[in-house]
């Protein structure tokens, strides 16, 4: 099976809105030493760097990381398809430095799409 990691995130300022990249995220005091890929990176380091940088900009930032498990799922017609088959995403948002929502569910977060 394959595992594929989506990390991304936006900070929306008032001087317009701002990806934030994964390089960004494990370049970070947050992830120094910790992590090298996105794999490293658990919930309680994002949630940090998610805060840190609301608050350093004083502004709502949205982080997310996707967790795709990839593998042979049957499909209706008695074949087999090759295709996302555990999924895990977590999402934090914070504004201003205060937590907004910070939650893990077993599916794309559609609140994500709002920002993207």
């Amino acid at each position: 099976m394959e595992v594929e990691f989506n990390i991304a995130g936006r900070i929306l300022s008032k001087d317009g809105t701002r990806a934030i990249s994964l390089a960004e995220i494990l370049a970070s005091p947050v992830a120094a030493g910790a992590a090298n890929v996105a794999a490293d990176l658990t919930e309680d380091m994002l949630a940090a760097y998610c805060k840190a940088v609301s608050v350093q900009n004083s502004c709502k930032v949205y982080l997310w990381k996707d967790r795709e498990e990839y593998g042979n799922a049957n499909v209706f017609n008695g074949g087999s398809d090759y295709e996302v088959v555990n999924e895990i995403c977590f999402l934090c948002i914070y504004d201003c430095g205060n937590e907004v929502a910070r939650e893990t569910t077993d599916h794309w977060n559609e609140k994500i799409d709002a920002v993207i």
